[in-house]
């Protein structure tokens, strides 16, 4: 059996992690010996749901043997992936973002506009008319309401709905809401995370020409008990602009009750590109980005297009 290497981006989260133990269970049934990392520490939703259905979290690495191929699960692009990308072979690539990986091989790549990467895997079985588990369908399940937040982001698909349908008879998980929000309420206990740690929980980094930025996003059930802490966030966002050499950097306060994105931004040009690019107005370091909800369609996109030309 040939052996696989499967990992997600940086700065794991639920999609990404789940995703890549699926993908190890879809690979195994292509006859493949996978083997499952992550690389960085879960964060509270993760870690929740592990912890409650009793799966083993993957080990940390941030480079792989590059003698044994690799999977890429919920991202492509260099910027979010292990350390020694070029120097492996990447054999799949599993996503639901923008294409930005090349390679110098033929490789199996998959990637539709759905909601998650667990939607996506979900096509993959069906197309090759293979069983899902209840554990499997457990993992898809909560994969999609966290990057769904409970249908509340744009990135959802009529499709992701239907497959979600298909997932609790499988599941036998009716209840979607009671079924997502401990996972919501986890991610949001911030009781024992210092400013750094929230806000390196969710962050990505992208390039936009020759301009490289740091984009992190804070979903929480419980804005107000971050936001109290907003100057220390902004203290923690101003050294590692410094320390990464960024040209910008922002964290987006996503309030999942209410549908509502406060963002945080450094004086000077990040406050100023914040306020062209959003229309918006900044008043000490803080934004109303309204219902932004998804990074990757409503703040990314945007961002890109007005920095690629600067």
């Amino acid at each position: 059996m040939t052996q696989i290497q499967i990992i997600g981006h940086k700065n794991p989260d639920t999609d990404c992690t789940l995703s890549a133990i699926i993908a190890a269970d879809y690979l195994e049934k292509k006859w493949y010996t996978a083997t499952v990392f992550i690389q960085w520490s879960l964060n509270k939703e993760t870690q929740y749901f592990l912890e409650t259905y009793k799966i083993p979290e993957p080990e940390i690495q941030t480079k792989l043997n590059p003698e044994i191929d690799v999977c890429l699960v919920d991202h492509n692009e260099s910027s979010q992936s292990i350390d020694n990308l070029s120097e492996v072979t990447v054999s799949h690539v599993i996503d639901h973002h923008k294409v930005q990986f090349t390679s110098n091989a033929p490789l199996f790549m998959r990637l539709e506009p759905l909601c998650s990467t667990a939607s996506v895997l979900y096509k993959m079985y069906s197309d090759e008319w293979f069983i899902i588990s209840k554990e499997i369908a457990t993992m898809m399940l909560a994969c999609i309401m966290s990057d769904s937040l409970l249908w509340k982001s744009p990135t959802t698909t009529q499709e992701d709905k239907e497959i979600v349908s298909q997932l609790q008879k499988i599941s036998e998980i009716s209840d979607l809401e009671a079924f997502a929000m401990p996972m919501f309420e986890a991610k949001s206990d911030i009781s024992d995370l210092d400013a750094q740690d929230i806000i390196m929980s969710d962050y990505k980094i992208f390039e936009a020409g020759t301009i490289t930025f740091w984009c992190g996003t804070v979903e929480t059930t419980s804005p107000k008990s971050i936001l109290e802490r907003k100057w220390e966030i902004l203290d923690w966002l101003k050294e590692i602009k410094e320390k990464q050499k960024l040209d910008f950097i922002m964290v987006s306060i996503v309030d999942i009750l209410n549908e509502k994105n406060t963002t945080l931004v450094l004086d000077g040009k990040d406050s100023d590109i914040i306020e062209l690019v959003f229309w918006c107005t900044v008043l000490e370091n803080q934004a109303d980005l309204w219902a932004r909800l998804s990074r990757k369609k409503q703040i990314i996109p945007e961002l890109t297009q007005y920095l690629s030309a600067l």
